[in-house]
């Protein structure tokens, strides 16, 4: 097979099978008993589907071919001296490395950003956290370790103790 595809399962009334569909060719598909049956139904479908639309003047997609990515964990970052300044300073109170704190800023948003619970809107596209006038810090662990109470303003009309 030369086209990327899906396979899942598909219930019709009481009857349970598999598809395979391919995700470059409109309207190609297969289906089976087993998710192998239906690959291979695809497999012949395919051919078919690439021979008819030679057949009729149909332009034929260019097969994707996915490659994989490799990250190296290694980023250079730019940002304001205030900035930089205050997650040092941030970091050292928490007993963290910079890198460490950066890093776990990072996992903290992107988590934020994947739970709908978390967020009752989202971002506006192409804002990032310091724009939005979020900051990113574990404010219950920070006063924990200082025994200390914090009021956190939520809004102009919620507030929460910590």
């Amino acid at each position: 097979m030369k086209y990327e595809f899906r396979v899942y399962q598909m219930q019709v009334d009481e009857h349970l099978f598999w598809i395979a569909k391919s995700t470059a060719l409109k309207g190609c598909v297969g289906q089976g008993e087993t998710a192998q049956e239906a690959i291979s139904e695809l497999e012949i479908n395919e051919r078919e589907w690439l021979i008819t639309a030679e057949e009729c003047n149909i332009p034929i997609p260019t097969p994707t071919i996915q490659k994989e990515n490799s990250y190296s964990g290694k980023v250079s970052l730019r940002f304001s001296a205030f900035t930089h300044e205050e997650a040092s300073e941030n970091a050292k109170i928490l007993g963290v490395s910079l890198n460490q704190y950066i890093n776990d800023a990072i996992v903290y948003y992107n988590a934020t950003i994947k739970s709908k619970s978390s967020m009752e809107k989202p971002l506006p596209t192409g804002q990032s956290i310091e724009t939005t006038n979020t900051t990113v810090i574990n404010f219950k662990e920070f006063a924990s370790k200082n025994n200390d109470t914090y009021k956190i303003f939520l809004d102009d009309t919620n507030m929460e103790e910590m």
